[in-house]
């Protein structure tokens, strides 16, 4: 009950231990109240310390020895009226800077994910990049290998509605996929550069304008995750460019 109470005032466990012993040794050296509270003679000092700032315990040297114990159980409540006097203290002062605060985060960047299932849901993705974008605007591609044949197809139709629209693809490939090259290299503003056929993976990375697109290649199940945030999307983008410079042109 006591140890529950004094948890409930704002006493770490090893304070209340502190405290309890030494209200029931009276004035003691620290060997004492270790061996009777349990805590360790490297950290007893340190509780000590922080009791007497809260003003639950005393101290006085005698022949060079020094002993604490604890004031008046009454001090508690001194405690709690100074404990909320700060509180008020604090209180006040958060409500100065909230109108700060509050400024700050309407100001602060914020991330929105959208998830989309089925290739009609990664045809929606598609489209938002197309429709983003301006002519001399870039999309950068990594990844993919082999995808459903009627999914190129529409991809395909796509690719020339880009080019047309003169925005810049920039697309790193696995080397295995060499029917997606050859259908659209002659396309203008299309430029592909490889990656080894070791880093093949069944993912599509898509990064344009602040957003990141990570389509999951899978005729049975398809997703697609649309993340909208600058600060990662231009980390993407720096990844992207370490890769590009690496990368094989043929």
């Amino acid at each position: 009950m006591l140890s529950q109470t004094l948890k409930q005032i704002g006493l770490t466990e090893g304070e209340i231990k502190v405290y309890l012993a030494l209200i029931d040794l009276g004035s003691v050296s620290t060997g004492r109240i270790t061996k009777a509270s349990g805590i360790s003679g490297s950290k007893v000092y340190e509780v000590l310390e922080r009791l007497m700032k809260k003003g639950l315990v005393s101290t006085i040297t005698k022949n060079n020895v020094r002993y604490f114990e604890a004031t008046s159980p009454n001090k508690i409540l001194d405690y709690l009226d100074e404990k909320t006097s700060n509180i008020e203290i604090e209180k006040t002062n958060i409500q100065k800077i909230l109108p700060d605060l509050i400024l700050k985060q309407n100001h602060s960047e914020s991330s929105e994910v959208k998830v989309f299932t089925g290739f009609e849901g990664i045809k929606t993705c598609n489209e938002d990049i197309i429709n983003s974008l301006r002519k001399g605007e870039e999309w950068l591609s990594m990844g993919l290998t082999e995808q459903p044949e009627s999914w190129e197809i529409y991809f395909n139709k796509k690719q020339k509605e880009r080019a047309k629209k003169g925005i810049v693809h920039k697309h790193l490939l696995n080397r295995k996929y060499k029917a997606l090259h050859k259908e659209r290299k002659h396309l203008p503003h299309t430029v592909f550069r490889f990656l080894s056929e070791e880093l093949e993976m069944p993912t599509s990375t898509e990064i344009y304008k602040d957003k990141i697109l990570i389509i999951i290649i899978s005729k049975e199940s398809p997703l697609a995750i649309r993340i909208e945030n600058k600060a990662v999307a231009n980390s993407f983008r720096k990844y992207f460019g370490i890769l590009w410079k690496t990368a094989k042109v043929k």
